[in-house]
């Protein structure tokens, strides 16, 4: 049956509410994914922070499209009310996320987002300003320093010239010590500020968004590498001084990590497990509730029976279940496939139980949502990197 007018419209709507971007936790289309499961990763991070007495460095990983940055608004949102300061910064907001990584870049743009995200009231100057000033003073031979940037310019300079990036990298390397104590005594003038102001209130620093280091075929190994000296000998530089500091970083980064939480965010179980030699697959209702709920929240009803046509006896579309079963738990393939079935079906509604292979569901679930050519950027972040044994000193 050809579309109305009327039908065209109600679909838009859900397709634009199945958009893959972050969500707060006030926001209407919310689910409350983890909130009482017995495994919570924000309830995790929330108690390693309220039990380190002083200061405490966590890292926070899953596959891509897992609900990372969702829960660490969920994070921020609970951490507040509890009275912490918690600042929260993006990484795609400072970093170019298609090249490696230094650790020289990484402190300044660490501290530079630090001091953005502040009230003013907290800062005598930003962390930026401080920053030009030192490499002016010190005549460090970056020439596009030979004139004072604001703090905008130098962080569009960071993130989009490469040419400023390198000189800079080569500026710092010989005195990063030195920056990385200038970092720390800007971090503690704010921390002894906010004690000031609100005696016992607690600092925390959420960065997000890092875990989307990419590359492309020719520098993948490059990248991979940058974020394994980073991490592995440079993990004391990411604890500022007084803060509790969580990291959104790669999934890979846990099989060269030592001595420090890392938090994992899982997929949603879907299936059971099968004892050998059982072929069936026993559903795990919880997990399929929780997506039935977010397509619940994301689809009108009355679109939900427009295109999916009439529930079965036990109130399921089948073809809503079909497609949350070929998302494997995972948020963002189950929003793709909705997506890519909204733009390949025609005419609605689907039918109830679909079996030529030519039609829109099982052309949709085919296309390869998943499957990425060797070294692009899904699969730099969601396989592990193929890491050769280290000698370590005696």
């Amino acid at each position: 049956m050809p579309l109305t007018a009327e039908d065209d419209q109600v679909i838009a709507t859900c397709y634009r509410s199945l958009r893959d971007q972050p969500i707060g936790p006030d926001d209407p289309r919310y689910v409350e994914i983890w909130e009482h499961a017995d495994y919570d990763p924000v309830r995790r991070l929330c108690k390693h922070i309220a039990w380190s007495e002083i200061q405490s460095l966590q890292l926070f990983s899953g596959f891509s499209g897992s609900g990372k940055s969702t829960q660490l608004l969920r994070l921020q949102r609970d951490l507040t009310a509890a009275g912490y300061l918690v600042i929260y910064a993006n990484a795609e907001d400072y970093l170019n996320l298609g090249e490696p990584i230094e650790a020289e870049e990484f402190l300044i743009t660490m501290a530079g987002a630090f001091s953005d995200n502040l009230d003013e009231s907290l800062l005598n100057e930003s962390y930026w300003t401080r920053l030009s000033n030192y490499l002016s003073k010190t005549q460090v031979n970056v020439p596009e320093l030979s004139f004072k940037l604001d703090p905008v310019s130098f962080k569009a300079e960071l993130k989009s010239s490469p040419t400023f990036r390198q000189r800079l990298r080569k500026a710092i390397q010989s005195r990063l010590p030195e920056v990385q104590r200038q970092v720390q005594a800007f971090v503690e003038e704010v921390v002894n500020t906010v004690q000031q102001k609100n005696p016992g209130q607690r600092v925390v620093f959420l960065f997000d968004s890092f875990e989307k280091l990419r590359g492309t075929p020719s520098n993948e190994q490059e990248i991979m590498t940058s974020i394994e000296r980073l991490f592995g000998s440079y993990l004391d530089m990411l604890q500022l001084p007084y803060v509790h500091c969580v990291y959104s970083v790669p999934a890979f980064v846990q099989f060269f990590l030592t001595n420090v939480e890392l938090v994992i965010i899982p997929t949603i179980k879907l299936w059971k497990k099968r004892l050998p030699g059982d072929p069936s697959q026993i559903p795990h209702e919880p997990g399929l509730h929780i997506l039935r709920s977010i397509l619940q929240k994301r689809f009108h009803k009355k679109a939900l029976h427009r295109i999916f046509g009439e529930t079965d006896a036990a109130g399921l579309h089948p073809g809503v279940e079909m497609l949350i079963a070929a998302s494997g738990g995972a948020l963002r393939d189950l929003l793709r496939l909705f997506r890519e079935a909204l733009l390949a079906a025609q005419p609605f509604p689907f039918p109830k139980r679909p079996s030529n292979r030519q039609s829109p569901l099982y052309v949709t679930i085919s296309k390869p949502l998943l499957k990425t050519p060797a070294g692009s950027a899904r699969s730099i972040r969601s396989k592990p990197p193929i890491l050769k044994p280290q000698k370590r000193a005696t």
